[in-house]
């Protein structure tokens, strides 16, 4: 059995001026992480034959690269889309259950 997480991490960033609180933002990022090694290989062709680009910066936790062009998608597009409609619809795996709080998913593919 295969598994497939996509994981979830939040930045948040809080903006002072002289030492007072005047903004917090966050931003989220999603990592992709297979149990087998290929499988992160055949993900990122499969980005590229949609003329995207997928990598994983480790230093700063946050996924860089450009969407693929995948045309069910037409507006808003998040990461997390592009990696649930591979695993689900292309990859062949099924949905397991979610890592808590609001961290992730699994899938498993046999």
């Amino acid at each position: 059995m295969i598994t497939a997480k996509i994981i979830r991490h939040r930045h948040k960033y809080h903006h002072y001026l002289n030492d007072d609180l005047k903004e917090v933002t966050e931003e989220t990022f999603f990592k992709i992480v297979f149990s087998e090694p290929a499988e992160m290989d055949l993900f990122k062709k499969w980005i590229a034959k949609h003329d995207g680009e997928y990598n994983y910066n480790k230093e700063e936790s946050k996924q860089e690269g450009t969407f693929p062009n995948v045309p069910m998608f037409h507006d808003e597009i998040c990461w997390c889309d592009i990696m649930t409609y591979y695993l689900l619809h292309v990859a062949g795996y099924s949905f397991h259950s979610t890592i808590h709080p609001y961290k992730g998913e699994v899938y498993l593919k046999d």
